[in-house]
């Protein structure tokens, strides 16, 4: 009689990778959906043409023909400009202020107990971390691994690392995490997201990477039987996120004791200083204006979060995860809670810095080049998701799609795109009255329109140079509160005291330069609208930015940063896997 066949075993590395989405969270039906019209050419990303081709422009040709309206223009955009900037930066204080206020404050104890459900809830609680990955250094990676378990809250925490299907020796990558982190937390697991598993409209990146890994730690979470969405919080980061040490205490306070917590979203303030101090000036500058513009503009007035974000699992869920069809996770995620509550998504201050790796390099030109993708990709992000906020539209009430979409589009459009270039347009303006001025006299006896004389002229280019000059003492705040950022960092000891120092001559060269560096940005944006608008969903993709030029160690030497490579290739591979 013959014996049955003994079932074959899956291999150590196939049992690695033991989270997967099942049951219904496995099912994503509408994202699988295949539209036909797909590449459209009436996108609504277009009306952001209005800023390349008019309010960019404008003041190269208008003064032609109306020269009293130019000058007009020409000093409410200025000057405009210098009052957003002005109310970012008093807003950026006001936020810095607080951090110095807390940061030193322990929660665990102010969590309340009074009631048995309070005791419950303070007892059950955890907290979900999800870090997305691709071709990132093992280094870079653990480096950030370390700052989740360096936590005064580890213990509650459920880290799932989500790597793609395609990262170079995946199965290698995920035995040495699980056997270096296995027993740092409360469970860790490690994902390998497969390639357009939403379906063939999926594109690549961290979002379709975050759909996946989340509803897939949540199926793990319901087979374990902790999926308790009263007393569980989830967190979106990257692999060069590094977290203050109670980043999470702190999370979880707000969380059981906020009575919107299932309605908001909580965003910490976020510092580029990982070895931002060598990187080129032009990085340096973005870098600072983005974090002064977290705390300014989008964090107070509820436009998105960015990079590193939490938010309830009860939240996520309703809100049917990540959109896989879409690359900018953060901002899509605001927009789908918005639909999934029916209204505005405040978003909360986590009053802890946290570390994010700017754009890098190993050369110059690697730096110019990830510089430059990036920066494309985020305003090509950006337009995208308009799109989508418009079409989705009656998802919202009116109230809040009129408020969000005016704020999306100032901050986006305007403040982003067109508010150095415009100011540039209006030098070179002023630059070339003189070859103008028969024109413009000519124009003026046919049209009535008499040209500004020579003292209303220099009047005119007083006012708007005294524009730019408010503006570059804003860009000292800015300035200011990144050496403020970069003592808290040095304070709880994220960093090594002075990791990220500059001399006076640097901060020097790179203030001069702030203006011409947001410039080039503007100019990036500028050619990404454009390039959008020409091939619409077809440049749409999240090419991960590269870490290779950052540098390993969480306040560590290079000795200690070789060692820590060292004992992580030394790990036992075929041990991680019989874990798995």
């Amino acid at each position: 009689m013959a014996q049955p066949q003994a079932q074959k075993q899956p291999s150590w590395w196939q049992r690695i990778f033991t989270t997967a989405p099942r049951g219904q969270y496995a099912v994503d039906e509408k994202q699988q959906n295949v539209k036909e019209k797909e590449f459209i050419i009436m996108r609504w990303n277009l009306l952001f043409l209005v800023f390349d081709f008019i309010i960019i422009p404008l003041p190269l040709w208008i003064d032609i023909f109306c020269p009293i309206f130019a000058a007009i223009y020409g000093l409410f955009v200025g000057w405009l400009g210098a009052f957003l900037l002005t109310v970012f930066a008093l807003r950026s204080l006001q936020a810095n202020f607080l951090m110095k206020r807390v940061v030193d404050e322990t929660w665990e104890d102010k969590i309340p107990r009074n009631t048995e459900e309070e005791r419950r809830l303070a007892d059950n609680l955890q907290h979900l971390v999800m870090m997305c990955g691709y071709k990132e250094p093992m280094e870079v990676i653990c480096q950030s691994i370390d700052s989740l378990a360096a936590q005064t809250a580890a213990h509650r925490l459920i880290v799932v690392i989500g790597l793609e299907e395609g990262t170079p020796e995946v199965a290698e990558k995920a035995a040495r995490l699980k056997e270096r982190y296995a027993r740092s937390f409360k469970r860790f697991h490690v994902t390998k997201h497969p390639k357009q598993w939403a379906g063939g409209r999926e594109i690549r990146g961290k979002c379709s990477n975050a759909n996946y890994t989340m509803r897939a730690a949540v199926t793990r979470l319901e087979e374990y039987g902790d999926l308790d969405l009263s007393c569980t919080t989830a967190t979106s980061c990257d692999t060069d996120s590094i977290f203050a040490p109670r980043y999470f205490e702190n999370l979880g306070y707000q969380f059981l004791t906020s009575p919107k917590a299932k309605e908001v979203v909580w965003q910490a303030p976020l510092y580029y200083n990982h070895f931002l101090n060598e990187r080129p000036f032009y990085v340096r500058a973005i870098g600072i204006m983005r974090a002064a513009y977290m705390l300014g503009f989008l964090i107070p007035f509820n436009i998105n979060t960015m990079s590193i974000f939490s938010f309830s699992l009860d939240l996520c869920i309703k809100g049917e995860f990540f959109h896989a069809h879409y690359q900018m996770d953060d901002i899509i995620y605001t927009l789908t809670c918005m639909q999934a509550l029916q209204k505005r998504v405040e978003i909360l201050m986590i009053p802890m810095p946290v570390i994010s790796g700017p754009t890098s390099g190993t050369s110059q030109w690697e730096e110019f080049s990830e510089w430059f993708r990036q920066s494309e990709r985020w305003t090509i992000g950006a337009c995208e998701v308009f799109h989508y906020f418009v079409v989705k539209r009656r998802r919202y009430n009116c109230s809040a799609a009129l408020s969000y979409g005016t704020w999306f589009v100032i901050y986006y459009g305007f403040i982003l795109c067109s508010l150095t270039l415009t100011g540039l347009a209006g030098f070179i303006n002023y630059a070339l009255i003189n070859a103008k001025h028969d024109t413009i006299d000519r124009m003026g006896q046919m049209t009535g329109q008499l040209p500004l004389d020579d003292a209303a002229n220099a009047g005119v280019m007083i006012a708007g140079f005294s524009s730019l000059a408010w503006t570059y003492i804003v860009f000292l705040i800015f300035f200011y509160l990144d050496r403020e950022g970069c003592k808290l960092i040095y304070h709880l000891k994220m960093k090594p005291q002075g990791a990220e120092d500059t001399s006076f001559c640097q901060n020097l060269k790179d203030w001069i330069l702030m203006w011409p560096s947001l410039v080039m940005y503007s100019m990036v944006s500028y050619w990404a609208i454009l390039k959008v608008a020409v091939y619409g969903k077809k440049v749409c993709g999240h090419d991960p930015s590269s870490k290779e030029g950052l540098k390993a160690g969480q306040g560590m030497t290079s000795e200690e940063s070789a060692e820590v490579s060292t004992a992580i290739d030394s790990a036992d591979i075929s041990e991680a896997g019989r874990r798995g």
